[in-house]
């Protein structure tokens, strides 16, 4: 009845789907082009091309990000296919379009929710085999695809407390729903077994499928040129930041600031078009302050840099010593990933709120390379000390590395796993 219910109001919902593309558009929330803006209504902006296609689904950029390794590795098995990536976001499609490196792989969007739109997806692109990343559940395509007998696989499968509590409400409905997956590869023990519970049959567990993605990469002369501004000073990042973090993080920093008159604090927004909010919350704050989209390079007179360009966290992960993972200071956050951090070596510090994220806060918490924090104030005491302290903040980098490049060979127990899947469904 639910699943019913939901079919039934996406249905009526048809009249409302342009309207709020137009809106979302303006908002820079939607793409500003036509051409890509109907591909949300299912309509390609691309012809199919010959041969297998291989769907994946990234939400956004952090999925799309964990799926660059598989997809290459689906490129290599079969030659003579390509693949289709989709998002929701226009940060995601920037993302995938920028790391899609070849010809064989393409970017659409995804479209919106409603059967009419998903069947036209599927007419037009006919994929040889579906892979949905991490918990991206929408019910009109996955049953559309299922009733097309399209072999579905979910990735890094995922389902949050908050979220397997309201599908266990619903149990015929998560059944009956998570039943066209013909198989996943979920992220730890905990979440194979409430994907089991919520309906997926066939279920491998290799991790967490974000730990295998290579380290970020960085240009000598941009960490040289952060460098050039930094040295010498008290510095720090605080990266993925959330609307609402930001107002704490830099009252941490107007403490730390005392103690280290010529502090730098570099914020990396999780969605780099709040920029100028919070440039203008880090002006109010009394501190010299710019964004790097507005191509202010980074300078010695700056208190707070605004790093708001997307894709461009390697350089800052390289140089700083010390970060803060945001997206976890407030109840209502879930957390943000911290391993691109700690491949290149950061210290690491998070809030508590980490509920998305927990396994890998628990590596990286038995390694000792994270400290949890439960305030502005206690994040500028935690920052003050690793600031203060390199043999600690050394030590923590150290732990923190090596973490992350054991957790790495994820990627090839996955690609192990999948291997036989391919052959067990008939693909080849």
């Amino acid at each position: 009845m639910t699943l019913a219910v939901y079919r039934a109001l996406t249905f009526l919902a048809g009249p409302f789907a342009r309207p709020l593309l137009a809106i979302r558009a303006a908002q820079g929330r939607e793409s500003a082009d036509p051409a890509r803006r109907a591909e949300r209504l299912g309509i390609a902006s691309l012809p199919r091309p010959d041969g297998p296609v291989f769907w994946f689904d990234a939400v956004s950029v952090g999925e799309g990000n964990s799926a660059v390794p598989m997809i290459d590795f689906v490129l290599e098995e079969f030659p003579l296919a390509s693949v289709l990536v989709t998002t929701t976001t226009v940060t995601g499609a920037r993302n995938m379009e920028a790391k899609l490196a070849s010809p064989r792989a393409f970017h659409q969007f995804l479209p919106l929710d409603r059967r009419i739109y998903a069947n036209r997806f599927l007419d037009h692109w006919k994929p040889a085999a579906g892979f949905f990343i991490d918990s991206d559940f929408w019910p009109n395509m996955l049953l559309s695809a299922h009733e097309r007998h399209i072999p579905l696989i979910l990735l890094n499968g995922r389902v949050s407390n908050r979220s397997y509590g309201r599908w266990t409400r619903h149990r015929a409905a998560a059944s009956r729903l998570m039943g066209a997956f013909a198989y996943a590869l979920a992220k730890s023990d905990g979440d194979a077994k409430k994907l089991s519970d919520m309906g997926i049959a066939s279920i491998d567990c290799v991790g967490n499928l974000k730990y295998g993605v290579p380290p970020l990469p960085f240009d000598a002369a941009r960490v040289a040129g952060i460098e050039s501004a930094a040295a010498g000073r008290a510095s720090w990042m605080a990266s993925v930041t959330h609307r609402g973090e930001d107002v704490h993080i830099l009252k941490a920093h107007m403490a730390i600031s005392d103690k280290f008159p010529e502090a730098l604090l570099v914020i990396a927004p999780r969605h780099p078009e709040r920029g100028g909010e919070i440039l203008e919350l880090a002006r109010s704050f009394g501190f010299a302050a710019s964004l790097e989209s507005s191509g202010d390079k980074i300078s010695r007179r700056h208190g707070v840099y605004i790093a708001d360009v997307l894709g461009g966290l390697g350089p800052y992960y390289e140089y700083f010593d010390v970060v803060f993972i945001g997206g976890s200071l407030l109840d209502y956050m879930d957390g943000q990933n911290p391993m691109e951090a700690a491949r290149l070596g950061a210290a690491i510090l998070s809030g508590p709120h980490v509920d998305s994220f927990i396994e890998t806060y628990d590596i990286l918490k038995r390694a000792g390379a994270v400290t949890t924090v439960q305030s502005a104030d206690d994040l500028s005491e935690r920052v003050a000390s690793l600031l203060s302290r390199p043999a600690l903040r050394d030590e923590m980098k150290s732990r923190a590395k090596s973490a992350a490049e054991r957790e790495s060979a994820v990627l090839d127990r996955a690609k192990e796993k999948l291997r036989a899947k391919f052959r067990d469904l008939g693909i080849v």
